[in-house]
């Protein structure tokens, strides 16, 4: 029965790849700015604070696929750039972020060189917080779903080439009293086929 599925699984792949135009696609890549942050840690009735000593650059890598001049079907991931790393007293606590989402992307032509956009679809956040030092080790990865939303500005440089600027929303990540912001700013360049 596996077998049976993923035959038709690999045939209705290889369809839909050769009635795709290669026009309609398009790929491109974003970068915003590091993440910051601090870390509250109480200990014999006294809070200290930590600011991050090195600092997660997020960046991610976007494919989608256009269906009308107006609506795209668009796919991303973010999750390079490191971690964000704290001092933590008697150790450290190293904190990376990643997220993987689908939407739908609509986009409102204001010239042939500027418009304005907006996704809506579904997102999965991924915290991973690693704990060191102090006779303490630990590591753990906490995954949300949730809702993603974004909004941004598209200039067109040439006919296939896009510059973008973004504003991205998916809910907060939260794991036993620490909280990671998802929302990010990015500067983006789109290519076309």
């Amino acid at each position: 029965m596996k077998i049976i599925i993923a035959s038709a699984a690999i045939i209705l792949a290889n369809a839909a790849v050769s009635c795709a135009q290669a026009e309609d696609l398009y790929v491109g890549a974003n970068i915003g700015p590091r993440a910051d942050g601090h870390v509250d840690q109480r200990a014999d009735g006294v809070t200290t604070r930590y600011d991050a000593v090195t600092h997660q650059r997020r960046a991610g890598m976007f494919a989608g696929y256009v269906l009308s001049p107006v609506w795209a079907l668009e796919t991303g991931y973010q999750g390079f750039g490191g971690t964000t790393d704290f001092p933590l007293a008697g150790g450290r606590m190293a904190v990376g972020t990643k997220l993987a989402y689908l939407a739908a992307r609509g986009t409102w032509r204001l010239s042939d060189d500027w418009s304005l956009y907006g996704k809506a679809g579904v997102a999965q956040g991924r915290l991973k917080i690693d704990l060191a030092g102090g006779g303490v080790s630990d590591a753990r990865t906490v995954h949300k779903n949730g809702v993603y939303l974004a909004a941004g500005a598209a200039w067109r440089v040439t006919g296939d080439v896009s510059l973008q600027l973004e504003f991205e929303h998916t809910d907060k990540i939260k794991n036993e009293g620490f909280s990671a912001d998802m929302e990010k700013v990015s500067l983006g360049v789109r290519f076309g086929f």
